[in-house]
């Protein structure tokens, strides 16, 4: 169930594999700084411009969104970009080997990161354009961050859409996953395991849903 332009931008994973193949043989043929360049290009920087391009045409809007043959969807074209990094995390780990590279990433596609984030090697962050994390956050390992949540109802298939905000100085422990909505406030100390759920924020009892339909995309 997807429009035709989100059908044509399902196509992207293998466009950009690819491309990057291609890459990688023009660098191994003719090693220098420009085929190198061409590799990091393909593989950390086309996929984020095409993101900020389409967004530009077609914004992405919080919320419940329909996914259908009718209407195009951003998120589902978002969805297809990344799915690049999910099929291949390594690429990501890369980044955050290096301090400061895989915040500038995010902020390549969209998130706003502060500085000093302390990122590990393992944990998986969907919906890279939609992160909004705080100055000198730590993250312990196996921390899983979605800005969204996908349902299949008797109408079809819906996604629920929204930012994951992460307080400044905020510590969030090993295997805590986020969903969409969540909110961690500042100087919060998150235990393992903790499941900060869909328009939850950590520390309080009560979650506020800004539409009553997106209580039904609750995780726990």
């Amino acid at each position: 169930m997807m429009s035709p332009v989100n059908r044509l931008f399902s196509y992207f994973p293998l466009l950009i594999t690819v491309a990057a193949f291609s890459a990688l043989g023009v660098f191994a043929a003719w090693t220098n700084g420009w085929s190198a360049f061409l590799v990091v290009f393909v593989i950390y920087l086309f996929p984020p411009m095409v993101q900020r391009i389409m967004l530009r045409w077609a914004p992405m809007k919080p919320g419940v969104l329909a996914i259908n043959d009718r209407v195009f969807c951003s998120w589902l074209a978002s969805h297809h970009l990344q799915a690049f990094y999910d099929a291949l995390p390594y690429l990501e780990a890369l980044l955050r080997v290096i301090p400061g590279f895989y915040s500038a990433w995010l902020r390549m596609w969209g998130s706003r990161i502060g500085y000093g984030v302390d990122w590990p090697v393992r944990m998986d962050v969907l919906d890279r354009e939609m992160m909004e994390i705080g100055n000198r956050v730590v993250f312990a390992r196996e921390v899983e961050l979605s800005a969204h949540v996908r349902q299949k109802t008797e109408a079809g298939l819906r996604v629920l859409v929204r930012p994951v905000r992460v307080g400044a100085y905020a510590f969030i422990g090993a295997g805590t996953r986020m969903g969409p909505g969540a909110v961690v406030p500042a100087d919060a100390n998150v235990p393992a395991l903790t499941v900060v759920d869909v328009n939850e924020t950590y520390g309080q009892d009560k979650r506020k849903h800004p539409t009553p339909v997106e209580a039904e995309f609750m995780l726990g």
